[in-house]
């Protein structure tokens, strides 16, 4: 089993009491699970102790075994009741009773956030630090980049076994079922996790033909009819058929870190305007790549790129139709879909070397269809490398 490096979790833990003393916070308590696994090396049902100054002290209800099997950090104590936590956090920070206390309260439920304020810490005051922690988590180590490099890996597979899957008239579904298999055997874990509130994701998007440009709940440009409106996104029953585009949008796990991919096919020549509208994707990323340098501000980029756009005429098709448009182009990506940084409209975040970009520029067409390329960037101090490897042409059958 591959885990994390004691050096790994050291040196988080040091960059996040860092940015506590900075910010005059105390001591953090760490609950979600993918900020644990970050700081930890494991997902169990716990607590993780920060003192801004000294030694953590990861609180476990279950399972204590395999915490300490997984996860190099120490101690690892047993949480026997929630209210122990009151007392451990002041022995973690050294005999003193925290005054500010720091909790992910980005996505701590309002009601657990209740309990722990009024219960378990009611002396000392509650601040988020969920920000401090995804400005630890937006910069990749080469350990984490090697990760990723794993998930590229598996999405390569996947784009290469489109074309030995793809024929006319089976459906969208059996198409991604059959790429899932593919996917699974190499190392996927299956499993996407995202930060946002009721954002929802599954392998990804396979989908083809007109029906692709339909809008899904998600904030992302692109949707698909689905299976059922329980789950509105994502391949479904629909047959593909020759002269269309076929749109493949995956997102890989490789032990918890992601590669986010799209790579497209036809079976015959789709639509012209596709043809053009993809030809200009690919103008897009090559631009992209000189422009978005170490110090170039996320905002400003996003500017940058839907200027390039106007060009075409096809603003109001881009990154969704109308009022389905979406406001960004890519996003940062790591143990969570939805990291820092997002080039997005309005953000004033730097690009940092050891950053990871999911660029994703993507025209829809309604009644006609879409098309998109994405690839997952490194920042480097010489620009962006692409971790995906796969062939980025569109390619015909």
């Amino acid at each position: 089993m591959l885990k994390t490096p004691m050096s790994e979790v050291a040196a988080r833990i040091v960059a996040l009491q860092y940015l506590l003393v900075k910010n005059e916070v105390d001591a953090a308590v760490i609950r979600q699970n993918v900020d644990l696994y970050y700081f930890t090396g494991t997902v169990q049902d716990g607590h993780l102790v920060v003192p801004a100054s000294g030694q953590p002290v990861f609180w476990v209800k279950r399972d204590v075994q395999r915490a300490e099997a997984q996860s190099p950090l120490r101690p690892i104590l047993p949480l026997k009741s929630l209210k122990d936590l009151s007392g451990g956090i002041v022995e973690a920070c050294g005999g003193k009773a925290p005054e500010k206390i720091g909790m992910e309260l980005d996505v701590l439920p309002a009601g657990t956030f209740f309990f722990y304020d009024e219960k378990i810490f009611p002396k000392q005051q509650l601040v988020d630090i969920s920000g401090l922690i995804r400005q630890v988590r937006m910069v990749k180590s080469p350990w984490e980049i090697e990760m990723m490099r794993g998930a590229a890996r598996i999405s390569q597979a996947v784009a290469d076994a489109v074309p030995t899957f793809l024929k006319e008239g089976m459906t969208e579904l059996d198409l991604s079922i059959e790429l899932e298999r593919v996917a699974r055997k190499a190392g996927h874990l299956g499993i996407i996790r995202l930060r946002a509130f009721n954002m929802d994701m599954y392998f990804g998007h396979v989908l083809s033909g007109a029906e692709a440009a339909v809008s899904s709940y998600a904030d992302a440009p692109t949707g698909g009819e689905g299976v059922s409106p329980a789950f509105g996104q994502g391949p479904s029953a629909r047959t593909i058929r020759a002269g269309e585009l076929v749109s493949v949008d995956t997102m890989m796990n490789y032990h918890g870190y992601l590669n986010d991919q799209t790579r497209n096919y036809a079976i015959g020549a789709p639509p012209a305007k596709i043809l053009d509208a993809y030809k200009f994707i690919e103008e897009i990323h090559r631009r992209f790549r000189e422009a978005a340098r170490p110090g170039v501000v996320t905002g400003a980029l996003y500017d940058q790129v839907c200027g390039w756009v106007e060009e075409t005429g096809w603003s109001e098709s881009f990154m969704g139709h109308g009022s389905t448009r979406v406001s960004f182009v890519g996003h940062g990506l790591g143990l969570e879909v939805d990291e820092f940084p997002f080039i997005a409209q309005g953000q004033k975040l730097p690009l940092q070397e050891g950053m990871m970009v999911a660029f994703e520029p993507k025209f829809i067409f309604p009644g006609l269809g879409i098309a998109g390329l994405e690839n997952t960037y490194l920042v480097t101090a010489q620009g962006l490398e692409s971790l995906n490897t796969a062939r980025e042409d569109l390619l015909i059958l």
